[in-house]
């Protein structure tokens, strides 16, 4: 804050300067504009000057020939004024676009960052689905195999369990001739 301020000083005596000259400018130039003015509707005569008027004149002419000599210094200080300002702006300027063209490079190598991520994350997936579809295919070969041997048990268990029936009903046709007949038609016996 204290530095903006420090900033600001010199724009305000600037300004001072400023309205201090046009202040000058427009309340002067009417009074000489006037005296010349009533100076050319008369005749000119010749006047003789006393020494206190000779005194005041010249005191008027040194005074002019100072404040002359202080506007134009003035004018030298506001002419360099605007030059370092100039400068300075220009230095801004120049920061400004070397910071633009560092964020354009910081924000591509961020594109190209995420570009690559998404690269590598497109990659990741592909490697997870093929673990996945290759645990999948191993889980089902192994799961074939279980199954085909608890199948293989149990019909095994269930065969041996037929073989006992057929084995009575053999027996049982022996003496009840329905059954044989039953047996034989089926194909059984």
């Amino acid at each position: 804050m204290q530095e903006r301020v420090m900033s600001m000083i010199p724009l305000r005596i600037f300004r001072f300067f400023i309205m201090f000259v046009l202040l000058c400018w427009f309340f002067l130039l009417p009074i000489l504009y006037a005296q010349e003015t009533r100076l050319e509707g008369r005749e000119t005569q010749d006047v003789v000057l006393t020494p206190a008027d000779q005194l005041i004149l010249d005191s008027i002419n040194s005074l002019e020939r100072k404040l002359n000599g202080r506007i134009d210094k003035i004018n030298d200080r506001i002419d360099n004024l605007g030059r370092e300002l100039n400068t300075r702006i220009d230095k801004i300027d120049d920061r400004i676009d070397n910071l633009g063209k560092e964020l354009n490079t910081r924000i591509d190598k961020i594109n190209d960052r995420i570009d690559n991520l998404w690269i590598t994350m497109f990659g990741g997936f592909l490697g997870v689905m093929a673990f996945i579809g290759g645990i999948v295919f191993w889980d089902r070969r192994t799961f074939l195999k279980r199954a085909r041997e608890e199948c293989r048990d149990e019909v095994s268990v269930d065969r041996k369990k037929v073989e006992a029936m057929l084995k009575a009903m053999r027996k049982l046709s022996e003496r009840f001739p329905e059954v044989r007949e039953v047996l034989n038609s089926s194909g059984l016996l």
